[in-house]
């Protein structure tokens, strides 16, 4: 199977669990809906998990599946206190 083949494969809920680490049933179901690959998955995670806040507000470089990766596992994240 050629790289490429592997790489477009879906992501398994092991190992999207593997890269966010415990998420709720309905999360990791929105994510395996999606068909997103271990790459995009790893992606939306990197994304974030950034300390660079002004990075993660603009969205910039994530598409596909990885912004929408990103979208759900935004939905996790506590809310900011407000001032």
């Amino acid at each position: 199977m050629a790289a490429t083949e592997a790489s477009a494969k879906p992501a398994t809920a092991s190992e999207i669990r593997e890269i966010v680490g415990p998420i709720e049933d309905e999360i990791l179901t929105g994510i395996l809906a999606l068909g997103a690959t271990r790459e995009e998955v790893l992606e939306a995670e990197t994304w974030l998990s950034s300390d660079d806040y002004l990075h993660r507000q603009l969205h910039h470089g994530l598409s596909g599946r990885a912004a929408e990766v990103f979208a759900i596992l935004e939905t996790t994240l506590p809310e900011p206190d407000q001032p």
